[in-house]
């Protein structure tokens, strides 16, 4: 077909599969078709050798007599019939075969005019450069520009236009570029500002005063770079110059010439929680007064009544001094002191301050009582080295003397046998997990039982230890069967039946408690104890005749309810490879088969044993089991693909995912859930995560 460079044969595409959806696209919304103002075997004989015999063993013997085939004799083939046949490796071949079907699309004799070839060019143009490529016109021909593809540095990120005031995924790309060209340049302090901030567009109001020659008008709008409060001193005028340098090219690329400036901000403070009766509690003011006016106030208390730690870190300060303190990441704000109880007039606080040696930090407490009610008349106050403020003191215990002696009894207490204390259970294995090992290193299995037995408290049993480490095996061999495709393959081959849904259902069957728990918020469980991989019709368990079903289970209740589930494989495609339309993709034929296949096994089965509301199981002899079904609707299950399918260099493909999501919820009666989702469920009941 295409001759390609053989110093180049073997080098991996650089043009993606990404970039090829998106000009197959670009392509099919012309409103003329690829071949211009050829015909379609006139366009192509200027790139391939059509007359070239097939290796794929097809019926007709080469291209150009498939064409004259399906799109001359049958036309049972759509104009774009070229973006999805392997034989032409458009889709999935080297960069030159694309690029020359490009230019080609481009040249003179195809395009109406050279108007509509040059915006043709320039939006190709547009989705190659994120990839390295450009079509350059470096000859005329009877004075039309002839386009050759040329390569290109790479452009980064791809921000679509037009970019709106209200792009915030655009404008979150923009500041990735900018990042980018900071790191590129050294520019670290302006680089490391970037990695939590905020980029929105507003109008400047005005503020912006126009010079002779600038492009000031009463439209232009600011750059607002949204940063953390305890990060904006460090943005000086120098680091703010750098910025806007940086940034001002990149809105002139994108056509935004009226962002004329750059405007730094801190992050807005949470607003405090403010009980109903605080009237009440209000009789005294809570920070001295000047002049009539309160001084404002910024709490460092954690509330642990009302709050966890998880959003708590250590943090240093940003002045090299050394300082480290606690911050709360949900409230953005640093903590000095805990809340242990609060009441109308006085609270109770235990005071932190860590201190760092070498690579470890230690804890000095204070406990300490506040004085809510009179925090402005009395004279017992204490200042807060960490942040210069005064509070009203109504007693204080300060362990900074005997902080080791402290902690010696805290962990005295934690680790007596047999004595209780708020998190110890937490706080043993995490302090000295090695010295627990070793303890219960040559014990026998009843001693070891027992110890865990009293150290979590409850009826634990060997055979539930023995169960969940079963169970967190069998977790990990679902996570490699989902992630490991060679293990896959293994697996694969070692099967006794062949194929990859015979390596799932024979896992599955092993391990029914992932269906149990994974399928809905209703416990299921097999029919009767036995496989989940039932023959629904024929000689089958309920009488009748039809097909073999991968899982049938029921519900767990006083009276169960019927499920079918269709079980395929991982790798099975969710959604049509191109879309059906721009932003619109078809579910895949696997995917619409597997719905199709459950309904007509629920189907059939439900017209057999219908008769009644209630229907008994048998065993194969006749033998009743006392099993009764709700035949009333039963629930049906496809289990199927993964969501990695709408990803790509770990962003998620919006159309992709919303095409897929609003198929499975708009079908009535059949749940589809992947396997990711599956094994995500999983994990939640075995790990709690």
């Amino acid at each position: 077909m295409v001759s390609t460079d053989p110093a180049r044969a073997n080098e991996p595409p650089t043009i993606t599969a990404v970039t090829r959806r998106d000009i197959f696209t670009y392509l099919r919304g012309l409103s003329n078709p690829w071949w211009g103002q050829m015909d379609e075997v006139t366009f192509l004989e200027g790139l391939y050798d059509l007359d070239r015999p097939m290796a794929d063993n097809s019926r007709l013997p080469t291209v150009r007599a498939d064409i004259q085939q399906h799109r001359i004799n049958n036309y049972d083939l759509d104009d774009d019939w070229i973006f999805e046949d392997s034989r032409l490796e458009l889709c999935e071949g080297p960069d030159e075969v694309l690029l020359a079907f490009l230019a080609r699309t481009v040249h003179p004799e195809a395009a109406a005019g050279v108007e509509e070839a040059t915006k043709q060019a320039e939006e190709l143009n547009r989705l190659l450069a994120p990839d390295g490529w450009s079509l350059r016109a470096c000859e005329c021909l009877s004075g039309r520009p002839l386009y050759t593809p040329i390569r290109l540095p790479p452009t980064g990120p791809l921000v679509p236009l037009p970019l709106n005031d209200d792009d915030t995924s655009k404008l979150e790309l923009v500041l990735g570029q900018t990042y980018s060209l900071l790191d590129c340049a050294g520019e670290e302090p302006a680089r490391d500002l970037l990695r939590t901030a905020v980029l929105t567009l507003r109008r400047d109001g005005g503020s912006f005063h126009p010079m002779p020659g600038d492009n000031w008008t009463e439209d232009t709008y600011a750059a607002v770079l949204t940063v953390e409060r305890e990060l904006q001193p460090t943005c000086t005028p120098e680091v703010k110059e750098v910025l806007w340098r940086t940034l001002e090219p990149l809105f002139s690329q994108l056509g935004r010439t009226d962002v004329q400036s750059l405007v730094v901000e801190g992050d807005a403070r949470p607003l405090p929680n403010i009980p109903p009766d605080w009237r009440t509690q209000a009789t005294a003011p809570a920070t001295p007064l000047v002049r009539g006016l309160r001084l404002p106030f910024s709490t460092t208390e954690f509330d642990v009544t009302r709050r966890d730690f998880t959003d708590l870190e250590i943090r240093g300060a940003q002045d090299n001094s050394g300082f480290h303190y606690l911050y709360d990441t949900r409230a953005r704000r640093m903590i000095t002191d805990f809340v242990l109880d609060d009441r109308p007039q006085v609270a109770t606080l235990c005071s932190v301050t860590i201190i760092k040696k070498g690579d470890t930090f230690t804890p000095r407490i204070k406990l300490w009582k506040k004085d809510k009610k009179r925090a402005g008349e009395v004279s017992a106050t204490q200042t807060v080295p960490e942040t210069g403020t005064t509070r009203a003191v109504k007693a204080l215990v300060d362990t900074g003397d005997v902080h080791e002696n402290f902690w010696k009894v805290i962990n005295f207490l934690q680790g007596c046998t047999g004595l209780s204390t708020p998190g110890d259970s937490l706080q043993l294995v995490a302090a000295d997990e090695a010295q627990l090992a070793q303890l219960l290193t040559g014990q026998d299995r009843t001693t070891v039982l027992g110890a865990v037995r009293t150290a979590i408290g409850g009826g634990l049993t060997e055979q539930d230890i023995r169960l969940l480490g079963n169970r967190k095996e069998q977790l990990q061999r679902f996570d490699r069967l989902l992630t490991d495709p060679d293990h896959f393959r293994q697996e694969e081959s070692r099967a006794t039946t062949r194929g990859a849904e015979a390596v799932w259902q024979a896992f599955f069957e092993a391990n029914q408690w992932i269906f149990g728990y994974g399928l809905n918020l209703i416990a299921c469980e097999s029919i009767d104890d036995g496989k989940l991989e039932r023959i629904t019709t024929g000689a089958n368990i309920f009488g009748g005749a039809g097909k073999r079903i991968d899982a049938i289970m029921r519900s767990k209740g006083l009276i169960s309810s019927m499920l079918f589930c269709e079980i395929k494989t991982h790798e099975t495609e969710l959604l049509a490879k191109t879309p059906y339309r721009a932003g619109v993709y078809q579910a895949s034929k696997e995917l619409g088969g597997a719905v199709a296949q459950v309904q007509k096994t629920a189907s059939k089965a439900q017209q057999l044993i219908s008769r009644e509301f209630l229907t008994r199981i048998y065993d194969d002899d006749g033998t009743p089991t006392g099993i009764e079904l709700s035949t009333t609707r039963p629930r049906q299950v496809v289990v199927i693909g993964s969501l990695r399918e709408f990803t790509h260099n770990g962003a998620v493909n919006p159309e992709k995912m919303s095409s897929f999501e609003l198929y499975r919820t708009s079908i009535q009666d059949v749940e589809v859930i992947t396997f990711d989702e599956l094994y995500e469920r999983a994990c939640f009941i075995v790990e709690d995560h």
